[in-house]
């Protein structure tokens, strides 16, 4: 396949249409404070505001690839990413804190529909270092989608153009949205049907339960000063999830396609290594938020100051990804370390850029963590996904595939909740510089306790290098491609 095959129409639109996927997310953060401001909003609010995105999305992950293989992956992208530019306008004129949490959800929802079939229209449209490259090129797109919408959103809301405010981060998208949706419509190849098993929705929903009775307490339970019952509460996830895999190994009996398949967990290596992804899924949602709180409402920034001093994060965590295949033939499981390393790092510069602060600080002081933040998670999400599939039967990989990218962005909305017991809970009711210095120095030491977790669970990898004709998949800025999710 020469260069110029690569920019065929059919690529060139996927490409644009990962980049307003992800240029979504990238606005969508920076208008939290101004949400808070303009609808009233409370912390908890702002908490499910940021978590129901990869909740929705994780719902759905698994499923959507099957449901592409049944009724054809373009169809399902059009539906996916009509329902995303849909869940943008409904954002955009909500009147209320609730209607755009609901609209937020749907958003996840239509997103997890959307991501796999682009990244299987790839899959099935390239071969080899040919498919390789054109995911490079995708992983880049990604990059700077997300820190365009950053930074578009930063500029459009704190310009407050015609009054509108935090409505710019979701404005832009619809027409632009309408416009892609119909060259989609017109110029994606058609793609039949395939074959595949029957859908496992009450599974969906079950787990959909489990997530709930783990992150409504863990948000509201603050506020509502740890009843009993909120603790009661998170108990009965417990029993729940014993529910739900007994109910996936009833599917699994009688010859059916389980969401999650359990026989995958008696493989050693995607134990350990599915428990690492969780910890890197909880520091990578959650860490960059409260430091974006913190940089608009601590440090009195506006969205477009907060947009350019995290920007770099999402390039750094580019080369991180790129930089992780060297590391794996080179040291193995060791990449592990590497990206914990990094994450911590990242951690300690910050907590020492923060140390003894008063209110003259200047916040481009986080610069150098956030770029050594994106830059770690970069090799943690793409050794973990490499070390994770390493093990896994080929016939397997899909489902280990869907099984990982749904405990990343799970355990990424868990994390929200759990950092932002600390956080909140160290800002009190003051909400000065002070108090959110206070709360992004817990979420930095979280960071460092999670770091450590990843090394110490590392040594129960096997001890492997990737041989030079290996390939790795590449996990994008936003934790929203997959590549091996489909199969060839």
């Amino acid at each position: 396949m020469t260069r110029a095959k690569l920019w065929t129409p059919t690529f060139i639109l996927v490409v644009v249409l990962q980049f307003t996927l992800v240029i979504v997310n990238g606005s969508s953060t920076m208008a939290l404070p101004a949400i808070k401001v303009g609808l009233g909003a409370t912390n908890s609010n702002l908490q499910w505001f940021a978590a129901l995105f990869a909740l929705g999305f994780a719902l759905v992950l698994v499923m959507s690839g099957r449901l592409g293989d049944l009724y054809g992956t373009k169809r399902l992208l059009l539906i996916g990413f009509a329902g995303l530019v849909l869940a943008m306008a409904l954002e955009a004129i909500s009147p209320s804190i609730y209607l755009l949490m609901a609209a937020r959800l749907m958003q996840g929802i239509a997103g997890g529909l959307t991501a796999p079939q682009l990244s299987a229209m790839i899959q099935r449209t390239f071969d080899g270092h040919d498919r390789t490259r054109a995911f490079s090129v995708f992983l880049m797109v990604s990059a700077g989608g997300f820190m365009a919408g950053q930074l578009s959103a930063g500029a459009l809301i704190s310009a407050d153009v015609f009054g509108l405010g935090w409505r710019w981060a979701f404005l832009p998208i619809v027409p632009i949205g309408f416009v892609l949706w119909f060259f989609a419509a017109k110029l994606l190849p058609q793609t039949p049907p395939g074959v595949a098993g029957r859908l496992d929705i009450t599974g969906a929903a079950v787990l959909g339960v489990v997530s709930f009775l783990v992150m409504f307490p863990l948000i509201q339970g603050r506020n509502a000063g740890w009843p009993i019952w909120i603790f009661v509460m998170l108990a009965c996830a417990i029993p729940v999830f014993a529910v739900f895999v007994t109910f996936e190994r009833r599917i699994v009996a009688t010859g059916g396609s389980p969401l999650i398949d359990p026989s995958l967990f008696k493989i050693p290596t995607f134990n350990a290594g599915n428990i690492i992804t969780m910890m890197v899924g909880m520091l990578a949602s959650a860490a960059p938020l409260y430091i974006i709180l913190t940089i608009q409402i601590g440090f009195g920034r506006n969205a477009l100051q907060a947009a350019l001093l995290t920007c770099p994060m999402p390039f750094a965590n580019m080369f991180g990804s790129l930089a992780t295949a060297p590391l794996l033939r080179r040291f193995g499981r060791g990449a592990i370390a590497f990206g914990a390393l990094f994450c911590g790092l990242s951690a300690v510069a910050i907590l020492i850029a923060v140390h003894g602060a008063t209110d003259s600080i200047n916040p481009i002081v986080l610069v150098p963590g956030v770029v050594l933040l994106g830059f770690g998670l970069g090799i943690s999400i793409a050794s973990g996904i490499a070390i994770v599939l390493g093990d896994v039967p080929h016939a397997n990989a899909g489902s280990a595939a869907g099984v990982q990218a749904t405990g990343l962005q799970l355990s990424g909305a868990v994390g929200i909740a759990i950092y932002g017991i600390a956080f909140y809970g160290a800002i009190g009711a003051t909400e000065n510089l002070s108090g959110y210095l206070a709360g992004m120095r817990w979420v930095m030491w979280i960071s460092i306790g999670l770091a450590l977790v990843q090394v110490a669970l590392m040594y129960r990898l096997p001890k492997h290098r990737l041989g030079a004709q290996e390939d790795i998949p590449l996990g994008d800025p936003e934790l929203l491609v997959f590549p091996d999710f489909h199969g060839d």
